[in-house]
């Protein structure tokens, strides 16, 4: 945990990502590398009833942070897409999951 699901990018950038951003990221919330997991999530975006339109967008499902924390991971994670694929709009949302609810083996954290 954190689980990073992301969209509308390519899979060398999802690769490079799980290297780079993993590093900064593992180091901003305090845990370390193997906590993360990364998902490309194979998508079709739409605009105006054609096929196009697509931006980075990345979901983060992790156990609540700081709202100091959440917004610096926020920074990185723009920061080291933007590297990769430069885009105007990359949006970055976070998900919220209670340690109760997450069960790794069949416990609850």
């Amino acid at each position: 945990m954190p689980h990073l699901r992301f969209r509308g990018m390519k899979e060398e950038h999802i690769s490079e990502l799980s290297r780079s951003l993993v590093k900064d990221l593992a180091q901003s919330i305090e845990t370390s590398e193997d906590n993360f997991s990364f998902e490309l999530v194979q998508t079709q975006y739409f605009s105006k009833g054609n096929r196009g339109g697509a931006y980075p967008f990345v979901e983060v499902l992790w156990f609540q942070r700081s709202q100091e924390i959440q917004d610096k991971s926020a920074k990185i994670i723009t920061e080291k897409i933007k590297k990769l694929c430069p885009q105007d709009d990359i949006a970055v949302v976070f998900v919220p999951l209670a340690k109760n609810s997450y069960y790794e083996n069949g416990e609850h954290f």
